[in-house]
C-alpha cells in the first residue's frame, strides 16, 4: 500500500513532466490548426477578390450589351 509520502513523491516526480508534455503536445496541435486556418483564410480572401473582379466584368458586359441592344434596336435578351 502506498503511503502519503509515496503519493506525494509520485505527484512531485511525474505530474510536472506530464503537464509539460501535455502543454507541448497541445501547442503543436494548435500550431498545426492555426497554420491550416491561415491557409484556408488566404484561399477564401483570394476567391472573394476574384469574385469581385468577375462581378465587375459582368456589370461592364451587361452595360455594353444594353447599349448595343438600344443602338441596334434589338430585343433585350432574357435575364
Amino acid at each position: 500500500m502506498l503511503t502519503k509520502g509515496d503519493i506525494d513523491w509520485l505527484e512531485d516526480s511525474f505530474l510536472p513532466k506530464l503537464a509539460d508534455k501535455v502543454k507541448n503536445d497541445l501547442k503543436k496541435s494548435l500550431d498545426s490548426i492555426n497554420t491550416k486556418l491561415d491557409s484556408f483564410i488566404g484561399d477564401i480572401k483570394a476567391k472573394r477578390e476574384e469574385q469581385e473582379l468577375h462581378e465587375g466584368n459582368h456589370q461592364r458586359i451587361d452595360k455594353r450589351l444594353s447599349r448595343l441592344e438600344r443602338i441596334t434596336h434589338l430585343q433585350p435578351l432574357a435575364d
